[in-house]
């Protein structure tokens, strides 16, 4: 299918709107089979699992659209971890969010529900290998297994003595994004103490050029490298052009896209997300 003129690049990706939302529930329930329940008298779309540990819920008349929830168990009352998105926040990024925990069912469930989430570091390294820079906000405080506190060093400060311990910024280059973790002792996960992550991205006055995602203590960090690696990526995203804000068009770049491209949206995520991660079910992992 030929390109048409109203579809543009846009880079960074993280200034370039919601999108298509439907990018995000397309995969798991036409690739990975998951059923769905759409209310549009609740203004509510969900899928949910095989397993029913997974759920990703879409509530359009609450300002955070998206809610993501792991539970250990279906059924359980409360979720293990859970992670929610703004309405603006760009489809690709809670995308790949939804891919990789999709295609972990498959070969790595034990890693959704991992009892300890994982080094901190993990989570912020593709940001800092994109050119994003550390605050001098300087460290993480933790509890190892015997009850003696450690300290995580800031990016880029390991080794040197530090004394706060207040959490971690990390800006981007262009100052309109920022990711963020919280030390609180309210939240406390197998003896460490490990507060909330925080995305937050703001490029223009209005609330339609804003966006955050916070993801609860006990998100394995597995998976927050796997989002700040999509939020990182370099590879600019499709919009219509009447999907793009005058803030976007002030504070991204901008092209059109080159004829040679195909249209076809869904064809397209399917390739992006196959690149993104290599345990996505097209890389030959048996549907389930």
């Amino acid at each position: 299918m030929p390109t048409t003129p109203d579809e543009l690049l846009v880079h960074p990706r993280y200034l370039a709107g919601a999108g298509e939302i439907a990018r995000v529930l397309q995969p798991v329930v036409q690739v990975h089979g998951w059923p769905y329940e759409n209310n549009p008298a609740g203004n509510r779309v969900a899928a949910t699992s095989p397993c029913g540990r997974i759920e990703v819920l879409a509530e359009h008349a609450v300002f955070h659209l998206w809610k993501i929830s792991i539970r250990t168990r279906p059924g359980d009352a409360q979720p293990l971890w859970q992670a929610t998105f703004t309405k603006e926040t760009p489809a690709e990024i809670v995308g790949a969010l939804v891919q990789a925990l999709a295609a972990d069912r498959y070969v790595a469930p034990e890693e959704i529900v991992a009892e300890w989430p994982g080094h901190p570091s993990v989570a912020w390294r593709p940001l800092l290998t994109a050119g994003w820079t550390a605050s001098d906000r300087t460290g993480v405080r933790l509890a190892d297994g015997n009850g003696s506190t450690v300290t995580v060093d800031a990016p880029g400060s390991e080794g040197i003595s530090t004394t706060a311990v207040d959490g971690i910024r990390i800006t981007s280059p262009d100052g309109t994004a920022t990711f963020e973790q919280s030390p609180s002792p309210d939240h406390c996960f197998s003896g460490g103490y490990v507060g909330h992550w925080m995305i937050n991205v703001q490029f223009g006055p209005n609330w339609t050029d804003h966006w955050n995602a916070v993801l609860t203590a006990a998100t394995p960090v597995r998976y927050l490298n796997m989002l700040t690696s999509a939020v990182a990526d370099p590879t600019p995203v499709v919009r219509a052009r009447d999907q793009i804000s005058s803030a976007t068009r002030a504070a991204a770049t901008i092209r059109t896209v080159p004829p040679s491209r195909n249209s076809n949206q869904f064809r397209v995520l399917e390739t992006e997300m196959a690149t993104l991660n290599p345990r996505h079910p097209y890389q030959g992992h048996p549907r389930r």
